[in-house]
């Protein structure tokens, strides 16, 4: 569908700024970047400069048939001193360093700075926060920042649970430094795009002159049309996430260590499969515990979802809205997660998922193993939730239809 009257003859141009090159789809940012490019692309012309990519020929036609031009930049390698000339440069801007003043590369600049000379695009669609170093390139051309997440608050959330003084107050003062940065973002941009209400109101509390909740979505497509098939006889419990971030290590930790057990005492042959790329050492030990897979990077998530009993999501911190549960949702799979962990997803515990905190978390679920009629109305009501609300096509045109609003003349 396309916005703003008759744009055929004349769709405007939009270049989009990103750290990475959203490919392949492994991880929570890149599944987000692709789908909203996709999306866009249905009612613009879009290109894309993004730092290089190891295999950057096969990102770059996979995007093509998503209909996103790819620029992709290649970068030089980062050294040990050029990081440190970055994090003192930053210092003394009284900028952050992380997630921020480390993307500031300046090979895209160049790159960038070619397009806004060239005339070559009509908005400049920036993603996540760290993009906004780029900000300034614009020249006066409107300004979309899509925040992932409160980075700020990630950060600080961090700091709490980090044992080691200087680095707590190092990581302290990042909060505070990304948080004048996200003020910055929302008062110099046109727009804001939030992954959830209570980000959007963030946000907008901060001054952005335009905010539009764009959730985090699934391509409800390759869900639904899978045949879940659970093995009933040994429940299978499942956790996805990224683990080099610390709050999904700990997640998957707690799972292994604390709650399986727990489980088993009251359900012997429960097991729990650990999904996910860049498992620690330490998470890989913990494969040595009865009932406890830690399987990492797999190539499809869904035939690890269709043979799940349930998905956990124990999470005690992060921000933003979690993919894993979405896909969950469309795959028609319980869902149980503590609120951290279901933060932004209009989901209701007892109606389509069941929350509840890691002191309750083994009895939560050993609850919907033993209720078959349960764990499938949840699932229902989940997968219907997931079809009208947060499948990927119609979050990409409610993303089009707030860019245009951006646009001179709209």
């Amino acid at each position: 569908m396309e916005w703003g009257g008759d744009v055929s003859a004349s769709r405007p141009r939009v270049l989009a700024v990103s750290s990475q090159i959203p490919w392949p789809l492994d991880r929570g940012g890149h599944i987000r970047t692709y789908h909203m490019l996709k999306g866009l692309s249905r009612s613009f012309d879009v290109s894309l400069i993004a730092g290089d990519h190891p295999d950057a020929a096969t990102a770059v036609d996979e995007l093509a048939d998503a209909g996103v031009r790819c620029l992709p930049v290649r970068l030089e390698s980062r050294t040990a001193i050029a990081e440190l000339a970055r994090a003192a440069r930053s210092a003394l801007a009284n900028e952050p360093y992380v997630l921020f003043g480390r993307h500031d590369r300046r090979q895209m600049r160049d790159e960038i700075g070619r397009h806004a000379a060239a005339e070559a695009f009509d908005l400049l669609y920036l993603d996540h926060l760290d993009s906004m170093v780029f900000a300034n390139l614009a020249r006066s051309r409107p300004i979309v920042v899509d925040m992932h997440n409160v980075c700020s608050v990630l950060l600080r959330r961090r700091a709490a649970e980090e044992r080691r003084g200087v680095t707590r107050a190092y990581l302290r003062r990042e909060s505070s430094l990304l948080a004048a940065m996200e003020q910055r973002a929302a008062r110099t941009t046109s727009a804001v795009f939030a992954v959830s209400e209570q980000e959007r109101r963030h946000f907008a509390a901060l001054g952005a002159r335009q905010t539009f909740l764009v959730p985090n979505g699934v391509d409800c497509a390759a869900y639904v049309s899978a045949d879940r098939a659970p093995d009933r006889r040994a429940p299978l419990i499942v956790f996805v996430g990224t683990m080099s971030w610390m709050p999904n290590a700990s997640a998957a930790a707690y799972l292994c260590r604390d709650f399986l057990p727990a489980v088993r005492r009251q359900i012997p042959d429960a097991r729990v499969r650990i999904i996910g790329r860049d498992p620690t050492a330490d998470l890989l030990a913990l494969a040595h515990h009865p009932g406890v897979e830690v399987v990492g990077r797999v190539p499809d998530v869904r035939p690890h979802l269709n043979e799940a009993s349930l998905l956990a999501v124990p999470l005690d911190a992060g921000g933003g809205t979690r993919l894993k549960i979405i896909e969950a949702f469309a795959a028609g799979l319980p869902v149980v997660s503590t609120a951290v962990g279901s933060e932004g997803i209009d989901a209701s515990d007892g109606e389509h998922l069941l929350v509840a905190e890691r002191d309750q978390f083994p009895d939560t679920v050993v609850r919907l193993l033993s209720d078959a009629d349960l764990a499938g109305r949840l699932a229902h009501n989940a997968k219907q939730l997931a079809l009208s609300r947060y499948d990927w096509n119609i979050i990409g045109q409610d993303a089009a239809r707030a860019m245009w609003s951006t646009l001179p003349g709209a």
